[in-house]
């Protein structure tokens, strides 16, 4: 397992940076179902103390990715095309209540500041950093919804994920152009939430995460590569 670009220096973030080497790993196939992670380790190959590394097992642990045994360590769960769809089902289900939610608290102006980029990153030739914007537009979307859906429990399930389906979207980039499908979809539940109809903002949300459940199923196991 080789490190992936220099870690940060804030703890939490740190925690997150090595969460998202070791999804890495598994999307990779580096590390794979019955695999042992060792907390020393993997220290000592990301350059980390052991606390992160432990943190960031525990965060893993919480979504699925990994089981630990008492007396006997972290272990890879199996993953795979059902694995990844389980994952999203669970979105689904939080992130379309969220949305449906989120047209009676959302603030306007916010909605509209992020229309307004994604549209204008929308219009942008494609180079090299179309994409690291566009998953950043995504990000700051998704959380704005759960930040505003008006339940601080569904708003930390949702948390639960966020690395891990951060880390699923950057697999994923612009193949098969899912990134722009992904922020046109954005637009629509957008377009609902401004109008206040909430059961048409859950559908459209519900219908966004249902057709990226394919497209991180082709991205991470596909043996051909989609254009």
């Amino acid at each position: 397992m080789a490190s992936n670009g220099c870690q940060p220096s804030n703890g939490r973030t740190r925690r997150g940076w090595v969460v998202q080497q070791i999804l890495r790993a598994i999307f990779t196939a580096e590390f794979r179902g019955g695999d042992r992670l060792v907390e020393q380790e993997l220290g000592v190959t990301l350059g980390v103390s052991r606390t992160p590394i432990r943190e960031a097992l525990g965060e893993l642990a919480a979504v699925g990715l990994v089981t630990i045994k008492p007396n006997q360590g972290a272990f890879v769960r199996p993953f795979g095309p059902v694995q990844i769809r389980e994952i999203y089902h669970i979105r689904w289900l939080l992130e379309s209540e969220a949305a449906r939610r989120a047209a009676g608290y959302v603030r306007e102006a916010e909605l509209r500041q992020v229309q307004l980029e994604t549209q204008q990153h929308l219009n942008l030739p494609r180079s090299s950093g179309w994409i690291p914007t566009a998953l950043s537009l995504d990000e700051r979307f998704h959380e704005l919804i759960a930040r505003n859906c008006g339940s601080v429990r569904l708003a930390e399930e949702i948390g639960r994920y966020r690395t891990l389906i951060q880390s699923i979207r950057a697999a994923v980039g612009n193949r098969a152009r899912a990134q722009e499908v992904a922020i046109v979809e954005h637009l629509k539940v957008i377009d609902h939430l401004l109008s206040h109809d909430s059961a048409s903002a859950g559908r459209a949300m519900a219908e966004h995460i249902q057709r990226g459940t394919q497209a991180a199923v082709d991205a991470l196991f596909s043996p051909v590569d989609v254009k």
